[in-house]
């Protein structure tokens, strides 16, 4: 049923506006690549800030802006993946390394929406200092993000 919707997607008149457009599909294009910048750009340096490679800044300032600056970068990301995606389902669904790139995207969603219900980072955000939690989580973070970046650019190459 997932495949079926999946694959309907490119049936869609966005996605055939999209193949017939000479600018839809670089326009569409640009903007996914620019949230990835913004959605990677917030979370590496909030990330390398709790792990203290960045000294700058108060965390309790930082973390929500720029905690708030990934969530929208990953929103345009998203938006602009499945513009991206409905172009050619069938060829993304066989793609191993797309697959692999929803799988670690997914995977650094869920640990990102893990970390602000922990208490640790309820505290930090209250001026505590970083816990040992928070700098294992934000390693697993900049690992999951990195990952599914260089996935995402695999995709082109398989």
């Amino acid at each position: 049923m997932l495949t079926a919707l999946l694959l309907w997607l490119g049936e869609t008149a966005m996605a055939s506006a999209l193949r017939q457009s000479t600018i839809a599909y670089p326009l569409a294009s640009s903007a996914h690549i620019t949230g990835l910048g913004l959605l990677v750009g917030g979370i590496i340096t909030l990330d390398l800030r709790i792990l203290g490679a960045i000294r700058r800044g108060r965390l309790s300032e930082l973390a929500p802006l720029l905690s708030r600056v990934a969530a929208g970068g990953l929103l345009l990301a998203v938006t602009t993946g499945v513009l991206l995606f409905s172009v050619q389902p069938s060829h993304y669904l066989d793609n191993s390394a797309f697959l692999i790139k929803l799988g670690l995207v997914a995977l650094a969603v869920l640990n990102a929406l893990v970390v602000h219900q922990l208490p640790q980072w309820k505290a930090m955000l209250a001026g505590a200092p970083v816990a040992r939690t928070l700098k294992i989580t934000a390693v697993l973070s900049l690992l999951l993000w990195l990952s599914a970046l260089i996935a995402g650019r695999w995709i082109a190459f398989l």
